[in-house]
């Protein structure tokens, strides 16, 4: 037998490294997004209105509900997943500190009576929105360091303490708008049970804002 030409081995050995990647990668993607459809859809039933479903390929998906419960009236889950299914993007995504999660966007009936913004300073979005402006305070919630913006940062904290901690630590960011289109926007993990805990933080915030 003629004795294989070790470029040719190397070439095969890399192509069954790729196929593998990706197929283990496909399957995990796919079982991930299953869990975290599920357990969003048992959180998002609970805030009442119509919901449904739209994905965008196999590592987003979002969640919409219309004609929500009080204080919301439109609450809606866009999930992304970082990219797995070639190495060198998953070594990319895992270098900038990407993360599963889920960005969501809640408009509210009422107009919120304070605008404030907060973030986790060691999560990724949390770096870049506290660079993106001046003039951020400290504050220790249920022992995480956070930092606050607010033009009411006495009402806000007083708000915020009111809020079972637990709820806050799956919120990387979060920002409460007043105006045309008052809500609340907010980044949230989708680690297991992480994305309810922070949804139960976005509604009690919420009830607090319109009380």
């Amino acid at each position: 037998m003629a004795d294989l030409d070790p470029g040719l081995i190397a070439v095969l050995v890399i192509a069954a490294f790729f196929l593998v990647w990706y197929y283990g990668a496909f399957v995990y993607t796919r079982r991930l997004a299953r869990r975290i459809g599920t357990e969003l859809k048992r959180a998002v039933v609970g805030l009442g209105g119509t919901s449904k479903i739209q994905w965008f390929g196999t590592t987003a998906f979002r969640m919409k509900t219309e004609g929500a419960d009080p204080p919301f009236q439109e609450f809606s889950l866009t999930v992304t997943l970082r990219p797995r299914e070639m190495p060198i993007n998953w070594a990319i995504g895992t270098a900038q500190g990407r993360r599963d999660a889920a960005l969501v966007e809640a408009s509210l009936r009422k107009d919120p009576r304070i605008e404030f913004e907060l973030v986790d300073p060691q999560t990724r979005i949390g770096r870049r929105r506290s660079r993106s402006k001046a003039g951020w305070s400290n504050v220790s919630l249920g022992g995480s360091e956070l930092l606050l913006s607010s033009d009411d940062e006495r009402s806000a904290r007083r708000i915020l303490e009111s809020i079972d901690p637990g709820t806050l630590d799956p919120i990387a960011a979060l920002h409460v708008t007043s105006g045309k289109q008052p809500g609340i926007a907010a980044s949230v993990s989708v680690a297991p049970g992480a994305a309810s805990r922070g949804i139960a933080a976005i509604r009690a915030l919420a009830e607090r804002l319109a009380a």
